[in-house]
C-alpha cells in the first residue's frame, strides 16, 4: 500500500513538473537547473522505500577476544517497502573511534572481518523481502603477530543494491586479550 502511494505522489509530482516545463519552455530552455532539479526529486521519490537497520544482537558491540578471533552475532532488516539486496563490508575505523577504556586509539591494533550465514558458509551480500530479519555472523580473525592487550574498532557496512548511497553501519569494539593472564 506504501509503495502504491509513492507512486502516485510521484507521478503527480512528474504531471506537475511537465506542466510547468512546457507553460514556460523559453524559460528553462536558457536554465537547465530547474530540469535537474525535477530529474533528482523523482530519484529520491524512487529510492524512499530503503531503509533498513544493522545491529549487533543483544547490543553485544563490545568484547574480548582470545587470539583464535571471535564472532558478532547481527541481525539485518529490510524495513523498506521492497526486496532489496545488501552488500556486507567492514572498514577499519580506527583513527576515528574511541576505545571503550578511554585509551588512546594510537596503539589500535587492525583486525579482519569474514561475514557467515548460520550454517558457516561465507557470504558477500545478503538478499531481504520487505519487512525480513536475518541473523548472520561477523568473525574477526586476529592476524599471527598481532599485539594482545590492544583494541580494534571495525565498522560493519550493509550498502543497499536498490538505493546508491544508503547503507547501515554499526562499529565492532573489539579488545584482544593476553592468553598468559588466562
Amino acid at each position: 500500500m506504501r509503495t502504491k502511494f509513492t507512486l502516485r505522489k510521484a507521478l503527480k509530482f512528474l504531471k506537475n513538473c511537465k506542466s510547468v516545463l512546457s507553460s514556460r519552455k523559453a524559460i528553462f530552455q536558457k536554465n537547465i537547473f530547474p530540469i535537474l532539479f525535477c530529474l533528482a526529486l523523482n530519484i529520491s521519490f524512487a529510492q524512499s522505500g530503503c531503509k533498513a537497520t544493522l545491529i549487533v544482537e543483544n547490543n553485544g558491540n563490545v568484547r574480548s577476544t582470545p587470539l583464535d578471533g571471535t564472532y558478532y552475532s547481527m541481525v539485518l532488516t529490510n524495513n523498506g517497502s521492497s526486496v532489496d539486496t545488501y552488500f556486507l563490508s567492514s572498514k577499519n575505523i580506527n583513527s576515528s573511534c574511541s576505545n571503550t577504556d578511554d585509551s588512546a586509539v594510537t596503539s589500535n591494533v587492525i583486525l579482519t572481518a569474514d561475514f557467515i550465514d548460520s550454517e558457516k558458509n561465507a557470504i558477500s551480500e545478503i538478499t531481504l523481502s520487505a519487512g525480513q530479519t536475518l541473523n548472520f555472523y561477523v568473525h574477526i580473525i586476529v592476524p599471527v603477530g598481532t599485539a594482545v592487550e590492544k583494541w580494534s574498532c571495525n565498522q560493519i557496512i550493509a550498502s543497499s543494491k536498490n538505493c546508491t548511497n544508503y547503507s547501515v553501519e554499526t562499529v565492532l569494539h573489539t579488545y584482544i586479550i593476553n592468553p598468559v593472564n588466562d
